[in-house]
């Protein structure tokens, strides 16, 4: 019973791998080797790495995805490239590492190595069971016989690939053959030979090239191979087999085949080597047990065809089926060719009486199937003894895939020119002299030359004149057999330039030395690297900007606190002068403080990218004032002009208008140098129509302007076109940063106004800056404040806390509060105000804070203080720039913000407010 099994099991295996072919012929090998094995999965994969990929899977569900994973750790890492492998129980115990044996909750395991023709490892074939595995031998036949399947699909498509590929055309197919090949030439001597005839027979081509002696068979058969060498220079295939030895002396046997070609013009021979040592095992183990004989022969890709001594066939195997088309009941007795024509019996019949004596036959012949279809077929004979009896083992494999690699070889010029012409980039090709010998379409399109304008040229088509000897001594180091790669700017047929990358690679051409050149346009990359080396450029210089404005920001709190305790004590002494003169010489130290700060203003708002506050201003009186800061940026050696009509009322931000003069001058004075002439003026500009010089749009209205005009050499043209573009300059490298003209543009514009830029006939140049005007109702924004002496101030009662953690803001507070007849109490530590504070919540009837501490903001202090006691008046005090919320200010109980230096007037007013 157990052998009535196991044979049904390798006649299923039989009939299941001669049923699968197409494109999924390896998931259905595996999905019949899990039915015939009752496994859980089963899997073939090909080897690439250190890692399968399967290009089959058959699961208890159906088949899965195909899915690659790594060999180590794995049992199949200990069978890819050794042999067959089995174990029947406690696979995850022998591999705890792989996590996926034990997710599968597999026991059982068995792989056979899948191998190529030279016996290279090319894959895997294995199974997983959830029961132990029992029959070994029942495991290890089976999968012996989808193996050889396995590997001949393998084959298969490895000669489908090799025949793909383009001769670079016939080294390329040459190269990649699994075969080995031997070509010589009418005098036998050996031409060339591929890696795989390297790696069969261990000898290096350059130890086989010249050589006109076998090297791979016994010298006995050395008559014999120069004679079938000559039939085959006539044009006939011919074929033989016989004992060879590498040349570490290790045995193997060999099948050789010699196919006629023309190569270069001239007859030769090539000799295609198949190892066929793991064949002939075969054949000796069917001739040692039949079922062997039945397991292979039924899984044998190629067509068998088994006659006894008076030619009647015996047996055949699926795989002739399937090439004949005639069942197997169909033949079995026929003592006659079945799928031959009828004039190559006689022949056949001949070869079967050698074969029976012994000698192992080979013909090429045609095959006609059932349906009339014509097979190229290449058919062995092999003696073997089948039931004690003498037979004849037909071999047939289907030769017409290798016929035409074969005219493919032939065919490798026509192919070359094929892929020479359907090259995307540009080719050029030249011989050792550097005559153009072709060119393709792609570069007549580059370059703009025809072919016929270049064809038998020694001129360097991209290279200018001045680049011609280095493209020659370019072609000699090519032609010496080196590859360069190098980028060079060119010009076309037209006189344009281009930027092209050029590779030039040695070849062999018609058995000469050539340079085979490579071109492609790189022009767009090269002008996109530029634009993003300019871009880089500018994002260094608006980081440089911003690290500036964090840097002024910085110093400014500091300096804001040091004038808040210089202003204040200087407010305390004006109050008590006595002296009228000293009183003066305080009230001026008080202006001078308050210009220190409108400047330290002015600097963060220019520095940190700010929006101005517009007010209604006297354009001539501000500009007056303005122009003392400019003059202290200009050499005295210039002359500086004003003509500034009053009562010119515009909506604009004084600091802003300080910015926009200042720029104005710096350019006029770069422009003039030394000496020159510097004017400003303002002027109504009533009706006005005319075009922006920066945002190129019209415009028109009644406007007021602001004008600097200079006596420089004036502005070219190419510079007016780009002169308000940002990080644009003409000054030299560390002399300008591009943002002087775009802060003007920005500045103008955020007010509604326009820039004009006239150029003078003679020279200089004029900036209008023309902001729209007011009507001269407009109330005019107030001025500085009036000195401390002139205010006459109520004493206000109540008890004040002061937080600030510079003492001599808190001390100046302390006092100027107590002079306002205030108990006032100032502190340092913001932490300890508000442990003082908790104490006693109703101690204090309003606190003053700063926001930026060490230990606490004065948002946070606000809220820990309001949260003992909601009804505190607190108002917060700021050194720095940056804005702070409105809704922040509500959420915290802050009844008011004042920025340092504080004005007394605007702390006195809060105060009277939120102590009454």
């Amino acid at each position: 019973m157990e052998g009535l099994k196991r044979l049904e099991a390798l006649q299923q295996a039989a009939l299941a791998v001669s049923a699968a072919r197409g494109e999924r012929v390896f998931p259905e090998l595996v999905g019949a080797l899990g039915r015939i094995l009752h496994c859980e999965l089963a899997l073939v994969g090909e080897l690439h790495g250190t890692e399968v990929r399967t290009l089959g899977v058959h699961g208890t569900d159906g088949y899965r995805q195909n899915f690659a994973y790594p060999l180590a750790t794995t049992p199949c890492g200990d069978v890819v490239g050794r042999s067959f492998m089995v174990f029947a129980d406690g696979v995850v115990e022998r591999y705890p590492h792989d996590e996926s044996l034990r997710r599968f909750g597999a026991r059982g395991y068995a792989g056979y190595p899948l191998k190529d023709g030279s016996g290279a490892p090319i894959g895997i074939l294995a199974i997983l069971s959830k029961q132990p595995l029992v029959n070994h031998e029942l495991v290890e036949a089976v999968m012996k016989i989808f193996a050889v399947r396995a590997e001949a699909e393998f084959e298969r498509r490895a000669h489908e690939q090799a025949l793909a590929a383009s001769a670079d055309q016939y080294r390329s197919i040459f190269n990649a053959t699994a075969d080995s090949l031997v070509l010589r030439d009418a005098a036998f001597r050996v031409v060339d030979v591929n890696p795989a005839y390297e790696a069969m027979s261990g000898r290096r081509r350059e130890d086989a090239i010249g050589r006109d002696v076998l090297t791979m068979s016994p010298q006995s058969l050395n008559e014999h191979v120069r004679e079938l060498h000559s039939r085959a220079l006539t044009g006939e295939r011919v074929m033989f087999e016989s004992h060879a030895r590498r040349k570490d002396g290790s045995r193997f046997h060999i099948e050789t085949r010699g196919v006629p070609i023309r190569h270069r013009g001239a007859p030769h021979v090539l000799y295609i080597g198949r190892d066929i040592t793991e064949r002939r095992g075969a054949e000796e183990a069917l001739r040692s047990s039949e079922e062997q004989y039945r397991a292979v022969f039924n899984a044998t890709a190629d067509a068998l065809v088994l006659r006894d001594a008076s030619f009647r066939i015996v047996d055949v195997n699926p795989a002739y089926v399937a090439m004949s088309g005639y069942t197997r009941e169909e033949v079995i007795g026929r003592d006659r060719l079945i799928a031959a024509p009828r004039e190559t019996e006689s022949i056949i019949r001949k070869l079967h009486a050698r074969a029976l004596a012994g000698e192992a036959v080979m013909l090429e012949t045609t095959r006609v199937t059932k349906a009339g279809v014509h097979r190229e077929v290449e058919l062995r004979g092999v003696p073997i003894l089948f039931h004690g009896e003498p037979h004849v083992l037909y071999i047939g494999r289907d030769i017409g895939e290798r016929k035409r690699a074969e005219a493919a070889l032939r065919d490798s010029e026509e192919q070359y020119r094929s892929i020479f012409n359907a090259a995307a980039d540009a080719l050029v090709l030249r011989d050792d002299d550097a005559h153009v010998v072709d060119v393709n379409a792609a570069m007549t399109i580059l370059s703009g030359w025809s072919r016929e304008d270049v064809i038998g040229e020694r001129r360097w088509i991209f290279a200018r004149p001045e680049a011609a000897e280095l493209a020659a001594a370019m072609h000699r180091r090519v032609i010496g057999g080196e590859t360069v790669h190098f980028e060079v700017q060119g010009v076309r047929k037209d006189g344009s330039p281009i930027d092209v990358e050029m590779r030039a690679v040695p070849m062999l051409y018609r058995g000469k030395p050539h340079a085979l050149g490579m071109a492609r346009d790189i022009t767009a990359r090269k002008r996109a690297e530029a634009e993003r080396d300019g871009l880089e450029g500018q994002l260094r210089q608006a980081q440089k900007m911003e690290a500036i404005g964090h840097l002024t920001g910085g110093i400014a709190h500091d300096f804001n606190n040091l004038l808040a305790s210089i202003m204040g004590y200087v407010v305390l002494a004006v109050e008590r002068a006595e002296d009228p003169k000293l009183g003066r010489y305080l009230e001026q130290a008080l202006a001078s403080s308050r210009r220190a700060r409108d400047l330290i203003q002015q600097m963060l708002t220019f520095s940190r990218g700010q929006r101005g506050s517009p007010h209604v201003l006297d354009l001539a009186e501000a500009v007056g004032r303005s122009v003392k800061l400019v003059r202290g940026s200009i050499p005295a050696t210039l002359e500086m002009r004003t003509d500034l009509q009053p009562d010119a009322r515009v909506l604009l931000d004084p600091v802003q208008l300080d910015q926009v003069l200042l720029n104005l001058a710096i350019n006029a004075r770069d422009a003039m140098g030394e000496t020159g002439r510097l004017a400003v003026h303002v002027r109504p500009a009533e009706a006005l129509r005319a075009v922006c010089s920066s945002c190129r749009q019209r415009f028109a209205g009644h406007f007021v302007e602001l004008s600097v005009s200079d006596s420089g050499p004036g502005i070219a043209a190419h510079v007016l076109e780009r002169m308000f573009e940002p990080f644009f300059t003409t000054k030299e490298v560390g002399r300008g940063s591009g943002m002087g003209l775009a802060t003007v543009h920005g500045i103008v514009h955020e007010h509604r106004g326009h820039i004009v830029v006239d150029r003078g006939q003679e020279g200089g140049s004029r900036f209008r800056v023309l902001i729209p005007a007011l009507d001269e109702g407009a109330p005019i924004a107030a001025s500085t404040p009036q000195s401390a002496r002139l205010l006459k101030r109520a004493p206000l009662a109540g008890r004040v806390l002061v937080v600030d953690d510079e003492a001599p803001v808190a001390d100046f507070m302390r006092e100027l509060l107590a002079s306002w007849g205030l108990d006032a109490m100032a502190t340092t530590d913001p932490l300890g105000a508000l442990s003082a504070f908790t104490a006693d919540p109703r101690a204090y009837d309003l606190v003053i804070t700063d926001q930026t501490m060490p230990s606490a903001t004065g948002l946070g202090l606000a809220r820990e203080l309001l949260s003992r006691r909601p009804d505190l008046p607190v108002i917060l005090c700021t050194g720095h720039i940056d804005p702070i919320a409105q809704r922040e200010l509500e959420s915290a109980g802050i009844r008011a913000l004042l920025h340092k230096p504080i004005e007394p007037d605007e702390l006195y007013g809060l105060l009277a407010t939120h102590l009454a």
